[in-house]
């Protein structure tokens, strides 16, 4: 069952991609605001050429923080009933520290053979992408979006973790 709905979801993705048509200029310069989800903080987006963009996001997940850098693209998305639909996607990379248990262990002292996990911070580094639909009401001045951001987390080193479906809604002010 949730094959068949990653497959839809890809499709659907794939079809966005090859109907959408490259712009000349984007609309504003840099926004800044809310990102709400799997990785809830705070992020700013400063466009660099025509529709690209790097993307900043300074985030909290499992009692920890991070700094997360991302290169985006945009393509508007021409559907029938508003010019103002943007489909986006890039990838960069994250630094920070996370809570996690299961790395370090330590001897029980009730049992010699025995282990606990010690729960505690960790270095944590790895690689982004993102990609999402972003609605630009510019008379406001907001943007509002909604974005999927997978990663591959290396935990202090010892340890891999990959999240495919981090995603999130933003709303962010443009000036």
């Amino acid at each position: 069952m949730k094959q068949m709905c990653l497959v839809k979801v890809v499709y659907l993705l794939v079809l966005l991609i090859f109907s959408s048509g490259f712009s000349l200029a984007q609309q504003y310069d840099r926004s800044a605001g809310i990102r709400l989800g799997g990785s809830s903080g705070l992020t700013f987006k400063k466009f660099i050429v025509d529709e690209q963009s790097i993307e900043a996001i300074v985030s909290n997940r499992r009692s920890g923080i991070q700094l997360t850098v991302l290169h985006v693209l945009h393509q508007p998305m021409h559907v029938s009933f508003n010019e103002n639909f943007y489909f986006y996607y890039g990838v960069g990379g994250h630094i920070g520290s996370e809570e996690h248990s299961g790395i370090d262990k330590e001897l029980s002292n009730a049992d010699p053979t025995e282990f606990e996990y010690i729960e505690k911070n960790y270095l944590t580094m790895g690689i982004d992408g993102i990609i999402g639909i972003e609605y630009r009401m510019l008379s406001v001045p907001i943007t509002l979006s909604l974005d999927l951001k997978p990663y591959l987390n290396y935990i202090g080193m010892r340890k891999v973790k990959a999240d495919f479906w981090d995603a999130s809604i933003a709303i962010k002010y443009v000036f």
